[in-house]
C-alpha cells in the first residue's frame, strides 16, 4: 500500500505521499526544505502512515485520492469501538476507512478491534495497517460492517455493489454485521437506483443467465478482465454478467428476479441492508441514517 507523511504543526500543513517509504521520505524533505522547515530522516519516517494505494484498488488515482472520499471513508471509521468486531468492505472509500482503523489503533485510540476482510484488497491493506484479521468463519456475528456502494439510496436503505467483483463475500459480512454503514460520496447517490447490477454466475451458465435478465427486461453483458484476455473470475471462479435494467422501481422484486436465475450466485442489491450512510461531499461529511 502507499506511504503519507503529514505535518500539521505550528501552523503549517504539509502532506505528500508515494508508493514506497523511501520514495516518500524524499518527497516530505523536498515539500519541508520548501517550507523551510527542518526535521531530520527520523521524525519523518515516525511521521508516515499507510494509506490506500491507487494501484491496488479499482478506481482511478484521482478517485481514490479525491477528498469527499477521504473525508468520508476517514468519518466512517468513528463507527468503530474499542473491543469490536468489524467487517472490512471494499471500495476507494471504505479504504480510507480501514486505514483510519489501523492509525488508531497505531495511536492507541482503538484496541481489542478484529477485522474480518471482504476482498483480498482489503486484506492486505488491514494486515500492512497493523489491524488483527480473523476469518468469516470465526463469528455467528460482527459488531458493524464498514463497505462502500456503486451506488445508494437516499430515501431508502438499499444500495448496488460489486464493482470490484466482490459482491457475494460482501453480502454474507455484511449481513452478519449488528449495524451497516456504508462509506461513499455524495456522486453516488440516487433515487430510484439505476446503476448496473452485478450478477455472479456459473461459467456453464453464463447463457442461460443472460437470456433470463434479458426476458426481465435488462440489458446483460459479459465483465471481461482489464490485465488479460477473457472473462473477469471471481475469488469463487465464477463469472460476473452486468445487468442494465434502468431505474429500478420496485428493488425488491427485481432481487427475487435476479436470485431465481438458474446457476446465479449472488447479485450486487442489497436491499433493506443499510443502517446508515455516511457520505463525503465538496465541504464536509454527511449522513442519512435509516
Amino acid at each position: 500500500m502507499a506511504k503519507q507523511f503529514v505535518y500539521d504543526e505550528n501552523g503549517h500543513d504539509v502532506s505528500v505521499w508515494a508508493e514506497t517509504e523511501d520514495e516518500t521520505v524524499e518527497k516530505a524533505r523536498e515539500e519541508l526544505d520548501g517550507a523551510d522547515l527542518s526535521l531530520d530522516e527520523s521524525e519523518i519516517r515516525e511521521r508516515i502512515r499507510v494509506v490506500p494505494s491507487p494501484k491496488r484498488i479499482k478506481s482511478d488515482a484521482e478517485d481514490v485520492l479525491m477528498d469527499k472520499r477521504r473525508r468520508g471513508g476517514i468519518e466512517a471509521a468513528e463507527a468503530v469501538e474499542s473491543g469490536m468486531d468489524v467487517g472490512l468492505g471494499t471500495g476507494s472509500t471504505t479504504a480510507w476507512a480501514i486505514a483510519a482503523i489501523g492509525w488508531k489503533l497505531r495511536e492507541g485510540e482503538l484496541e481489542d478491534v478484529r477485522g474480518v476482510a471482504t476482498s483480498l484488497q482489503s486484506h492486505d491493506l488491514a494486515r500492512e495497517l497493523g489491524i488483527p484479521l480473523t476469518d468469516v468463519d470465526e463469528f455467528d456475528s460482527l459488531d458493524v460492517a464498514i463497505d462502500g456502494a456503486d451506488q445508494w439510496d437516499p430515501e431508502h436503505p438499499h444500495v448496488v455493489k460489486g464493482g470490484g467483483a466482490s459482491h457475494a463475500r460482501e453480502k454474507l459480512i455484511d449481513s452478519m454485521a449488528d449495524r451497516l454503514v456504508v462509506a461513499t460520496d455524495d456522486e453516488k447517490r440516487s433515487t430510484p437506483l439505476s446503476h448496473d447490477v452485478p450478477l455472479s454466475v456459473l461459467p456453464e451458465s453464463r447463457n442461460v443467465a443472460q437470456e433470463w435478465v434479458r426476458d426481465a427486461g435488462g440489458d446483460p453483458s459479459l465483465r471481461y478482465a482489464e490485465a488479460k484476455d477473457g472473462p473477469l473470475f471471481t475469488a469463487n471462479g465464477n463469472l460476473v454478467v452486468d445487468c442494465d435494467f434502468g431505474e429500478i422501481d420496485d428493488v425488491d422484486a427485481r432481487a427475487a428476479d435476479l436470485a431465481r436465475i438458474p446457476g446465479a450466485q449472488e447479485h450486487g442489491l442489497f436491499v433493506e441492508m443499510v443502517d446508515e450512510v455516511v457520505y463525503g461531499t465538496d465541504e464536509s461529511v454527511e449522513r442519512v441514517e435509516f
